[in-house]
Order: C-alpha cells, then structure tokens, then sequence
C-alpha cells in the first residue's frame, strides 16, 4: 500500500500553473484582475480615508456613513464560462461591462458553432441527478452533446425522460443500453452500492463512463475499476464536477498567485436532514457528504494527507449520521470537515491563509467567492430558465465539456480529478469508515492515521485474532468429543 501511496502524484506547481492560467484565458471578465485588485485597494483607501475623517469629525458622522455604504466594493459580475463567442474568440472589451452582457445568456450558447464531433450519451439510470445533468447539457452549444439512449426501472419513467428531451432510444435494461452502438459514453447515477457494478457493465462493452461519485465503496474495488478502464483504454471519471465549476478555477489561480499567503487551514461544514432508509441508500454522511469537504482540501494543498482522524455518530442501522474530519497536511496545515444528517449547518468553506481568507456558501456548487475585499460572482450559464432539483446543478455543463474533450483528445482520465485522486479518495474513505466504526471495509490501511489509531487498530486486531482461535480451538473440541 506504501507503494501505491507514493505513485499518487499531483502536478507539480509550476504544471498547475500553466494548466490554470491556460484555463483563466479562456474567460470573460467585466474587469481584468490587476484592475480588480486596483479597484478593491481603491475602495478600501476611500473607507479607510471616510473613517478617519468621521472619528476627527462628530458632525459629519452621518454622511460619512452614507459615503461608505456607497463605496463598499460591489460584488463583481465575473462573466465566467468556457465557451468562446460566435466569432471564436473571447470578449474582454468595455462592451462586456453592460447589463446584457453581464449575465450568461443561454441564447449566446445555443447561437455557437459545432466545432467538431457531438458526443453521444446514455443515461442509467433515469434519476432526478439524471434530469438535472440532461438539463445542464440543454445550456451547451448545439452539436456537441446528445443523449441518444436512457434505461429505467420502469419503462413510463423512460419513456417520460426520452419525451422531454428528445431521445431515440429507450431499455428497461441496462445490458441493452451496454450494447447500443450509437452510445459513445454513459453517465451513470443509481444508488451508490450499484455504482461499481454499472461501471464494469459498460466498460465491458467499450463505452466510456462518467460516474457520480463515489464509483465504488472501497479501495479494493476502486482499485480494479480504475486497471479495467486502463486496460482497456477506455475514459472513466469519477464525478466531482466541483473541480470543473470556474469558482475552483479562480480559487485555485488565487492561491498558486499567493494572493492569500500560506494556506494553513480548510474548514468545510455541511449539514441537511436526511431521512435514516434514504441515508443507507447513500452508504452514510462521510460517503454522500464528507467527500465534498475532502476533495476541496486535496484541490487547495495538491497533496497527500499525512494523517486523518474521524469521529462521528452511528444510528441504530450501523450507518453513520455525525461525522467530523481532520486531515492533516505537511508543514503543519490542516484541513476540518464537518458533515451531519440530522441537522442543517452553516454549508461554507473558508480558506484560512497568513494575509486573507475566500469563503465559499455552498462549497460543492460554488457560484460566488467571498474575500475581504470583493465578492466574485460566478453566474450559471441558463441563469433561471432552466430548473434543476437540486441546486447549481447546471454547473454540470463544465464537468460534460471536460469529459467531451478528454474523449475527443484520446485520454482515458481528467486532469481535475485523476485515477490517483480517485485512488486516494477510496482509502481515505476506507480509514474514516474503519474509525467511526461503520465496518464497511475489512480492507482498510491505515498508513493516513495517527499514531494512537493505528496502535489501538493492531491491538484491536490481535484481540480479535486470539478470540477467533479460542472460538476455533473450542468448535474442534467439541467435534473430537
């Protein structure tokens, strides 16, 4: 496991800065980035200056307060996207700062070009995510997506699917749907215990797969979904599409420029109530809703976490509803992930830096970056024409966009969320199963935990060992007698 542990390698920063100053100039903003952060020094003197002049003068106090509310800097429009205008380039002239093109306008997407081949999907199975992700694909341009086949449980559920957006072909089976010529790729999204059986059922018939997380509920089995894909030069990505979404983007292109000095902590709570049989189907709150909080830390420190340590609350089913997690990282940093199905949290992350902090609402479908001076928004393409079920979903069009040109370019996994990361995802969840004592996993390593966990885990095992050999040494006795 050592071994395996040391060939997971992020890029190196001078890579990653490449790869996301590549990926920022693609972007259209109201205001180029020197020019924010002049503009947000700019506001910041005009109050610092309003102040001082209100503690030397009482009787201005009034419109002193006036004046500050007025120059507070203003959250900035940040048009965020990554698809280039009719014309095949990017707009960064002063025509972007008027009210029309402030916003994302779902006509400007559908107006594009096709620029190449249109990837053909599948959906299995048709779910809520599922509608969501076909709604999310209808915000892209024309031509470079379409679903050509969808499977359900109950052929009305598919044949309701197929009506709303326009599919061919309709199964009730999935090794139906395997067998489709015309699929290029599937999207799947069942409960997760069936994620990794699905996986290996269109993978086995050469289909591509993008996979909501997590693709399979142990290491082990991770570990042998990712070899097939590999194996057989198929792409497989395991579903995070966070990392896709332009607010990670831009926090990832603030930290690489030491805008927030030396990242020293994450903090990352989220809590909804969610009823105890949907809750099993999900595999507990660490699985369903931890992961958020662990793959932002990864994204943020680009590294392996030397130690975890997990503790939490069990229900009467052995399914993990309170879980609170500790990574820690070199250099004495930190990363703490709070999750809970009973009741409603504060839902944020704060990157906590030396000389600042971003705070994100909703962190696992961000669309607005908070600092001490400036609040960046990250509008979604479709704005509220397009209904999802669950929020931000449409933010799913980045993540469709980078599986369609990882397809395109011959790779078998993307750079924002790799096989590694996959890999390292599974044991982190493994060991934090293992210490709230979920049991999910027998094989479970324990090279992340602290030095009292992994010695009370040996002496747990040795214990457990020596009753097994009484337990055998008694059932032989009782067969000699």
């Amino acid at each position: 496991m050592l071994r395996l542990l040391q060939s997971i390698k992020f890029p190196s920063s001078k890579s990653c800065t490449s790869n996301y100053l590549h990926a920022l100039s693609t972007f259209r903003a109201k205001r180029s980035s020197r020019q924010l952060a002049s503009e947000s020094r700019h506001h910041y003197r005009v109050i610092q200056h309003n102040n001082n002049n209100n503690n030397n003068n009482n009787n201005s106090k009034s419109r002193g307060n006036v004046y500050t509310s007025m120059c507070r800097p203003r959250p900035r429009l940040l048009h965020i996207n990554r698809f280039s205008g009719n014309d095949g380039s990017t707009d960064n002239t002063d025509n972007a700062s008027n009210s029309d093109n402030s916003k994302n306008n779902l006509e400007d997407y559908k107006s594009q070009p096709d620029d190449g081949k249109t990837l053909r999907w599948g959906i299995a199975p048709v779910s809520l995510m599922a509608d969501d992700f076909a709604a999310a694909l209808s915000v892209l341009p024309p031509h470079r997506h379409e679903i050509v086949s969808c499977a359900a449980a109950y052929r009305s559920h598919a044949v309701a699917f197929a009506d709303k957006y326009e599919v061919k072909n309709v199964y009730t089976s999935f090794e139906d749907l395997a067998r489709c010529q015309s699929v290029d790729v599937v999207y799947i999204s069942p409960l997760n215990p069936l994620h990794g059986e699905l996986c290996h059922l269109m993978l086995n018939h050469d289909k591509h797969v993008l996979c909501e997380k997590p693709i399979c509920m142990s290491e082990s089995k991770t570990e042998m979904l990712l070899r097939k894909a590999q194996a057989r030069g198929l792409f497989l990505m395991e579903g995070m599409w966070p990392r896709c979404v332009p607010a990670y983007h831009y926090l990832r292109h603030q930290i690489l420029r030491n805008r927030l000095g030396d990242v020293q902590n994450v903090h990352c709570t989220l809590g909804l109530p969610v009823s105890q049989s949907k809750l099993a189907l999900y595999g507990g709150v660490a699985s369903d809703f931890g992961v958020y909080g662990i793959q932002l830390a990864l994204w943020v420190y680009r590294e392996v976490p030397e130690k975890v340590r997990a503790t939490g609350k069990l229900n009467e089913e052995n399914v993990d509803v309170v879980a609170s997690i500790e990574l820690a990282f070199s250099h004495n940093r930190w990363a703490n992930i709070e999750v809970s199905a009973e009741e409603k949290l504060s839902n944020k992350a704060i990157v906590q830096g030396k000389d600042g902090c971003i705070k994100m609402t909703n962190y696992w479908c961000p669309t607005r970056l908070i600092t001490e001076d400036t609040d960046y928004e990250f509008p979604l393409p479709g704005g509220d024409e397009v209904i999802t079920h669950y929020h931000n979903r449409l933010g799913m069009c980045y993540e469709a966009e980078e599986v369609r040109n990882c397809i395109l370019n011959g790779c078998t996994q993307s750079e924002l969320f790799n096989h590694n990361e996959s890999r390292l995802l599974a044991n982190l969840m493994d060991s934090i199963h293992a210490q709230l004592g979920v049991g999910r996993s027998r094989e479970v390593y324990t090279e992340f935990q602290l030095e009292n966990d992994l010695k009370n885990s040996t002496e747990t095992a040795t214990d457990l060992d020596t009753s097994e050999a009484e337990n055998l040494s008694t059932k032989k006795k009782g067969a000699g007698a």
